[in-house]
């Protein structure tokens, strides 16, 4: 079965939001995918509207959505996947969908609200930086000289910095091309988180992302699963299932080896769940066997409770971020500056001052 690779390449998170809203739009609304699909492929433009399209007429020519997306391999990462096989087994695919949808979107909220954050002290760090390689090709030479023809001396100090600016052609234009070249990385790789492991780079150079992706995906296994054990899914193949929708590697295996006690019947203990890197209450009830009252509600509250945490972390990033960075960067750049405009003053005053 062809999938999307020989045509579409890998769709990025804020297309997969955008998408993934038109299909719970969709669901909810009771609007065929496949006349909906094609109708959004019209109205969107590009390479998100060339996938809406694609889905729409596979659809129509009698492919099911689940079998589309078994066929593919890189087109949409396998979280989505596992979100929507798991949406339309519990008969509830638009709530399934909306809840990946709001991991995705705090995600992007994140990723904009660094960027914005970065703009500023980025343009500190230019400005000053472009004032170093200044001071040390033009001010520090004439340092030197008037140094040197008032106290009929050389300094040490001076001529190696002097040394430093004239070859400034070689080392000047590397900084600024490695930091570029750090952030489009990490800039593309964190917009690839959802596709697992990809976002090692992207996560590692904007720490908080960890925090926020691994509390959206928490919240989207609790929720999927939650929808599964509702809709009379197997506790096992639920549990297995919630885990691939979720995206997490860590709750992929925890999900996996509780199916696999659950299959066997096998009984919990506390430390069992207290080593699972699902939430140990969550954990807990479900190697107990998910036969306590009201296990979907705690998985619904569970799920919540990750969402709002995950809800606070973006608002720390958006007031806090910016004021660190400033303070940070721009404190830098001015000491380094401040060190190299008034060290070689203070050190040519110092030795007019001598006997």
């Amino acid at each position: 079965m062809a999938g999307f690779s020989g045509t579409s390449p890998t769709i990025s998170l804020d297309q997969l939001v955008a998408l993934n809203n038109e299909m719970a739009a969709l669901v909810r609304a009771g609007i065929p995918l496949e006349a909906g699909l094609i109708g959004v492929g019209r109205d969107m433009r590009g390479r998100l509207g060339a996938i809406a399209t694609r889905l729409g007429e596979r659809m129509r020519a009698g492919e099911s959505l689940l079998e589309i997306l078994a066929g593919d391999d890189r087109t949409f990462p396998p979280a989505w996947c596992a979100v929507v096989e798991a949406g339309v087994r519990s008969g509830r695919l638009s709530a399934a969908l909306e809840g990946l949808s709001t991991t995705a979107r705090r995600v992007s909220e994140y990723r904009r609200a660094v960027a914005t954050a970065l703009v500023y002290p980025l343009v500190v760090l230019s400005f000053g930086y472009c004032l170093l390689v200044f001071t040390l090709t033009w001010l520090t030479p004439g340092l030197l000289g008037v140094y040197e023809n008032l106290t009929f001396s050389s300094d040490r100090v001076l001529a190696a910095i002097a040394r430093l600016g004239e070859t400034s052609a070689w080392w000047a234009p590397w900084p600024p091309l490695i930091v570029v070249g750090l952030l489009a990385v990490g800039w593309y790789r964190s917009g690839r988180v959802m596709y697992g492991q990809a976002a090692g780079t992207g996560i590692r150079l904007f720490p908080s992302l960890r925090q926020v992706l691994a509390e959206g995906r928490t919240a989207t296994f609790a929720e999927v699963l939650s929808l599964l054990i509702t809709n009379g899914v197997p506790l096992d193949e639920a549990v297995a299932l919630a885990g691939d929708a979720s995206g997490d590697s860590g709750l992929r295996g925890a999900a996996k080896e509780i199916a696999a006690r659950l299959r066997s019947g096998e009984n919990a203990t506390a430390r069992d769940a207290a080593g699972s890197r699902i939430p140990p209450l969550l954990a807990w009830l479900l190697l107990s066997g998910g036969q306590h009252a009201g296990l979907t509600e705690t998985m619904s509250l569970v799920a919540e409770q990750y969402r709002q945490r995950a809800a606070r972390t973006v608002t720390w990033t958006v007031v806090y971020l910016p004021i660190v960075l400033t303070v940070v960067l721009g404190g830098t750049v001015t000491l380094v500056q401040a060190l190299a405009v008034f060290g070689p003053v203070i050190r040519l005053l110092y030795q007019l001052g001598q006997p």
